[in-house]
């Protein structure tokens, strides 16, 4: 049976080139990657950018093709890809795929420092209500946020030589994603017991670990906690190491 495929989707404000570093570990290890953007990303209308319409495609231009090919996949979602992954996946496990005659499906839900969100919350209703100081709304123009200052928020474990590439990884964001709530969440599913990771980013000065930890709690199910050292960015800090952890959690959901 082949390897199952890593859908890596990014945070907000990145684009898949975030994961650069980490894929060449990845397809060393026999995984073939899949890396996916979002429409909201420096959309050029973002008043119509929402949270959905970046889920729709996802499910509908990346996860189902790969299913329909006789494929598994195994999503790995970062910061805001966690409300987008965790609903573009729900109904397509394995289990359920198989009942109705359909090839492939999602063996594995990876959040890094990912939103848990429920149905209908949005990402501003989980952090308090309110925008982070940190993330600068209307700019460059209406309707677009930015994060600023970038290495202080997302890369302060980097070293600052790396400034000018890193801070210009990262681009405007529609705000509409954020104050829209996803549809029912993959996570929620009894068929992802057992197959459910979530890596605590614990030098995190974007979403601090105590947030991750009262996102996991709320969820009411169980994850399988990896504390990881390392800024909201470790796939740009520590490819290596967290490349091993996402190697050891796929060889965990295919054993199962």
């Amino acid at each position: 049976m082949s390897s199952p495929i890593f859908v890596l989707v990014p945070g907000a404000f990145g684009t898949p080139s975030a994961y650069d570093k980490l894929v060449p570990y990845l397809e060393k290890a026999g995984f073939a990657t899949m890396p996916e953007p979002y429409p909201s990303c420096n959309h050029s209308n973002p008043s119509i950018a929402s949270c959905q319409e970046d889920i729709t495609s996802l499910r509908e231009k990346i996860i189902l093709p790969i299913l329909e090919q006789g494929s598994d996949v195994i999503l790995v979602v970062h910061s805001y890809g966690g409300a987008v992954g965790g609903a573009a996946a729900t109904g397509l496990d394995k289990k359920t795929r198989a009942a109705n005659g359909l090839p492939g499906g999602v063996i594995g839900l990876i959040y890094i420092a990912g939103n848990v969100l429920l149905e209908g919350e949005s990402l501003i209703q989980a952090v308090g209500g309110a925008y982070p100081p940190y993330i600068k709304t209307d700019k460059p123009s209406p309707g677009l946020s930015l994060i600023e200052p970038a290495m202080d928020v997302l890369y302060n474990d980097c070293g600052q030589a790396l400034a000018p590439e890193l801070e210009a990884a990262v681009k405007p964001h529609a705000q509409l994603a954020f104050e829209t709530g996803p549809t029912a969440p993959a996570w929620a599913d009894a068929a992802f017991e057992g197959r459910r990771t979530y890596i605590r980013t614990e030098d995190d000065c974007c979403i601090p670990a105590s947030l991750q930890d009262a996102w996991m709690e709320k969820s009411g199910v169980k994850w399988d906690v990896v504390h990881f050292k390392s800024s909201h960015m470790p796939f740009v800090s520590k490819p290596k190491d967290l490349a091993e952890q996402l190697v050891k959690s796929a060889n965990g959901y295919l054993a199962l």
